[in-house]
C-alpha cells in the first residue's frame, strides 16, 4: 500500500477519515485489488506476530529486570522480607544475584536498570491500539487509533529512562 505524504490544500477541510481514504492507493506492483488484499493481510499477520514477539520479550525482560533492580536497591532495607528471601533463593535469579553481590555489582545493577528502562519503553511501543471493527466509520476509527498510539509513543519516549522500582515485586511460584 502506498500512502501519499502530500495532501492537497482543499483536503485539509475534510475529516481525518476522508483524508486517510484519499491517501490510500493500490500499489502498482500488484495486478489486482484482490492480490493487494491478500498481500496486505499476510503483511498484517507478519507485523502482528512481530509486535507480539517484541511485546512478550519486553514483558519477560521487564519482569526479571524489575525484580533485580528492586533487589539491588532494597536488599539491605528489607533483608527479612519475603520478596528478598524469595529472590535470594530463586534458581532463575541465582547467577544475577551473585553478580549483584560481586565486586562488579554496580555494573550489573546499572545494566539491569538499563534493561528495565528499555523494556518498559519497548513494551509501551509494542502495545498497539486496535481499531474498533464495529465502528460505522472504520477509517475514522483507524485514524483515532494511529493518533492515540503516536501519543503513547511520545509519552513513553519522554518518560525514558524510567528505571523506577518502588513497589515490591510479585512473588511467583515458578521461580524456584
Amino acid at each position: 500500500m502506498v500512502v501519499s505524504s502530500h495532501v492537497a490544500t482543499k483536503d485539509k477541510k475534510k475529516t481525518p477519515a476522508a483524508q486517510l481514504k484519499r491517501q490510500v492507493t493500490v500499489s502498482p506492483s500488484h495486478k489486482s485489488i484482490e492480490d493487494e488484499v491478500i498481500y496486505l493481510r499476510s503483511q498484517n499477520k507478519l507485523l502482528n506476530n512481530a509486535l507480539n514477539a517484541v511485546k512478550n520479550t519486553a514483558t519477560d525482560k521487564l519482569r526479571k529486570s524489575y525484580e533485580l533492580v528492586w533487589y539491588a536497591r532494597n536488599r539491605t532495607r528489607y533483608p527479612s522480607h519475603q520478596v528478598s528471601k524469595w529472590l535470594d533463593n530463586s534458581k532463575e535469579h541465582s547467577r544475577d544475584i551473585d553478580n549483584l553481590h560481586s565486586t562488579d555489582g554496580d555494573f550489573h545493577h546499572g545494566f539491569n536498570s538499563g534493561v528495565l528502562a528499555a523494556s518498559r519503553m519497548f513494551k509501551d511501543h509494542a502495545e498497539v491500539s486496535h481499531v474498533d471493527s464495529d465502528s460505522e466509520d472504520v477509517f475514522d476509527s483507524a485514524h483515532q487509533a494511529v493518533v492515540k498510539h503516536q501519543e503513547k509513543i511520545e509519552e513513553s519516549r519522554e518518560a525514558f529512562p524510567n528505571a523506577s522500582a518502588d513497589t515490591f515485586p510479585v512473588l511467583r511460584a515458578d521461580s524456584n
